[in-house]
């Protein structure tokens, strides 16, 4: 893999985290607003479902890049 590509992947997965970083800090705030009383087990079912979205994301990518 060449370095402006393996860059450009570092910065792409940067700004994904940061997405995912506001995504949840804004869904805590709709549950709080909303009155959930277990905020912390709904975010890491949703981080959870959210990452695997992620896993399968980059498992077909990569699946598609072998072809």
């Amino acid at each position: 893999m060449s370095e402006p590509n393996l860059e450009q992947a570092l910065t792409a997965a940067k700004l994904e985290s940061r997405t995912l970083g506001d995504q949840l800090r804004q869904a805590r705030a709709d549950l709080h607003r909303l009155g959930v009383s277990d905020q912390n087990r709904v975010l890491v079912y949703s981080a959870i479902a959210g990452g695997l979205g992620c896993l399968v994301g980059v498992g077909i990518g990569l699946k598609l890049r072998g072809k």
